[in-house]
């Protein structure tokens, strides 16, 4: 008989449970690089004083103005203006445009120079609306040329060259420049070695003096000079000046919307030997050098006029929104500080005007610093009223 079969009892084999996605090898590289970047990206923001932003009401407030829009389209002061919940939108325009137009949808005017506030103040006042004026920095009236340019201007003027070949900044009589104009000279007549190949008659080229406050301000200098350092009393001498010195500016052809631009520019010797603009555009443009190159671009130089304007720009709040945003920039350490790096001067602690932080600031980046700007002689501009009929005379502006 054969033996019962001996049936085997089931076995169950225990599985070790999966490890946890968290702690599985292709989950952990990629997860501690995310962290790493979430915490390097939080540091960040707490170090830029923007940690609370996604918590805090950012207010748009909106502007119109003029040559001082590079502060505000500046990445480091579009940053430090968030951090207090401020963006700022802006409308570009010349100064004189800024204040012939509408101003009423905008928090805050910005135009370059008296005048064009002067406009502004009036109308506001006249219509009992709000306005109220800041003046957080400045920037005088300037000729930008080259080198060999303000050489052979000079020599042809002062009846010697200079012999510093690193010397940025430079000074002219306007009395004797005026009459080299009026003779018709050519930058080709002028003395110099190699000459200068321009058969264009000697002229500083200026933006539309029916938009823009530099124009305008170069009208009313060469208005000053023309008529014996005064500026006119009625507007019959002003209108008798507009006409001596219309062909001053309407000689170069077609004007430019910004000067600066087109000096910059590589190809600027051809497009604008010499160009009214402001200082602070020259010198955005050599602390950009020095920080790119290690050194100063010597073949752009400045020409101060020697009986000087000051242009001291008004920003005029036209809203409590505006009114804040004037007072934060013309306060706040950091943007102070951001200005000056831009070129600007900036207001001492006592309200004096003066070129003393600029020129520290200068100086720490190995360049040399203008002076103040104002000679013994100072220009006037002729009165608001008698200067419009000017600007109309000269330009023929609608």
């Amino acid at each position: 008989m054969a033996a019962p079969q001996q049936i085997a009892e089931p076995e169950l084999t225990v599985l070790a449970p999966p490890r946890p996605a968290y702690r599985r090898k292709r989950y952990l590289l990629p997860f501690a690089i995310s962290a790493a970047t979430a915490l390097v990206g939080a540091i960040a923001l707490f170090a830029g004083g923007t940690v609370g932003l996604p918590l805090q009401r950012v207010v748009v407030i909106t502007g119109k103005l003029a040559s001082k829009a590079e502060f505000f389209t500046d990445e480091v002061v579009r940053r430090e203006l968030m951090a207090h919940g401020i963006q700022v939108h802006i409308t570009k325009a010349g100064s004189r445009a800024v204040a012939m137009g509408d101003v009423d949808q905008y928090d805050f005017v910005f135009p370059s120079g008296q005048p064009a506030a002067l406009l502004i103040k009036e109308q506001r006042q006249a219509e009992r609306k709000f306005a109220k004026v800041h003046k957080p920095f400045f920037s005088p009236i300037v000729f930008g040329t080259y080198r060999e340019y303000a050489e052979a201007l000079l020599t042809r003027l002062r009846g010697e060259p200079s012999s510093d070949d690193k010397k940025l900044y430079f000074s002219v009589d306007m009395a004797k420049l005026v009459d080299l104009m009026r003779a018709g000279t050519r930058w080709s007549d002028l003395d110099h070695e190699p000459s200068l190949d321009n058969g264009n008659q000697v002229l500083v080229q200026t933006p539309d003096v029916c938009s823009a406050n530099s124009a305008a301000t170069y009208l009313g200098l060469l208005a000053f000079v023309v008529n014996g350092q005064r500026p006119p009393v009625d507007e019959t001498e002003a209108l008798a000046l507009a006409d001596q010195v219309k062909p001053f500016l309407v000689g170069q052809g077609l004007p430019g919307d910004d000067m600066s631009m087109q000096y910059l520019a590589p190809e600027g010797r051809g497009l604008a030997p010499v160009a009214v603009f402001y200082e602070h555009q020259y010198l955005a443009h050599q602390i950009r050098h020095v920080r790119q190159n290690g050194r100063s671009d010597t073949n752009r130089v400045l020409i101060y006029p020697e009986a000087q304007l000051q242009t001291v720009p008004e920003y005029i709040a036209l809203t409590p929104d505006g009114d804040r945003l004037g007072q934060l920039i013309s306060n706040d350490p950091a943007l102070k500080q951001r200005a000056l790096e831009l070129g600007f001067r900036v207001f001492e602690p006592d309200g004096s005007l003066s070129a003393g932080r600029l020129a520290e600031h200068l100086d720490s980046l190995g360049l040399p610093a203008p002076d103040s700007g104002v000679s013994d002689t100072e220009t006037f501009l002729p009165p608001l009223p008698l200067l419009e009929k000017m600007i109309e005379r000269v330009g023929g502006c609608r």
